[in-house]
């Protein structure tokens, strides 16, 4: 069984979130749940790239909603609430902290498994929790999770955004317009979050390989670290 905010042994992170950034967030509970999650478990470079894909994903939801009609997501499926898309996406690297280390899961899943938890302990409907199960299990599914619409196919989108292999949003769509773009530039920045995450989600599989089945993103991670073993850069499978 995954494990929730309770869970969570107090003082793991480093990241600082200013105030600046927090009045940008949905005011909801589950929110400051979420975030206190992800602070205390996730190094700063992590919990900073999930902010920044927050900012990306609610843009590109508005984006599709509003000017790209080649967005597959039929008209029936409702626009995720901010709450629920920010959750989805401030956890969606959760379960390559090293809390998670024990659960015999590729970390997407364990990522969503907390969420999904976490979101029906704030009675969040249950459309809406397997919604942001489902973006956060698919968001390292190339091909796949941008041909789902929606929730799925903003977070896959944002976090394309946040590693150069997608053009970044309008700042005109981005939650906080300008503001928010500047304080992603100067208050969440990158550190070095590729190779912290590369290393994170490699070192969980070699230690534990039901984390990285073959021909998944973790397996590839795995595969280059044993094909690399004197190389201290960055992944060469990310």
């Amino acid at each position: 069984m995954c494990k929730t905010a309770d869970d969570v042994p107090r003082g793991v992170g480093t990241g600082t979130i200013t105030a600046a950034v927090r009045s940008l967030l949905p005011n909801h509970p589950v929110c400051n749940e979420a975030l206190n999650l992800a602070k205390s478990s996730l190094p700063a470079s992590i919990l900073y790239h999930s902010f920044r894909v927050y900012f990306y994903a609610q843009a590109f939801m508005t984006i599709f909603q509003d000017t790209d009609p080649t967005d597959p997501t039929p008209a029936s499926i409702a626009r995720a609430e901010p709450h629920v898309l920010f959750v989805a996406c401030i956890l969606h690297d959760i379960g390559t902290s090293s809390v998670y280390d024990s659960v015999p899961e590729r970390f997407e899943v364990v990522s969503a498994d907390v969420a999904a938890r976490l979101l029906r302990s704030h009675a969040i409907p249950e459309p809406a929790v397997r919604d942001a199960w489902l973006a956060m299990s698919l968001h390292t599914s190339p091909g796949i999770a941008e041909r789902l619409g929606g929730t799925v196919r903003a977070l896959r989108l944002a976090v394309r955004a946040d590693f150069g292999s997608y053009p970044h949003p309008p700042a005109e769509y981005v939650p906080g317009g300008a503001e928010a773009m500047n304080a992603i530039r100067w208050q969440l920045p990158r550190l070095e979050v590729e190779k912290e995450l590369g290393d994170s989600v490699a070192n969980q599989a070699i230690s534990d390989p039901q984390k990285a089945p073959k021909a998944s993103w973790p397996g590839d991670l795995v595969r280059a670290k044993r094909e690399h073993p004197g190389w201290d850069g960055v992944n060469k499978g990310f």
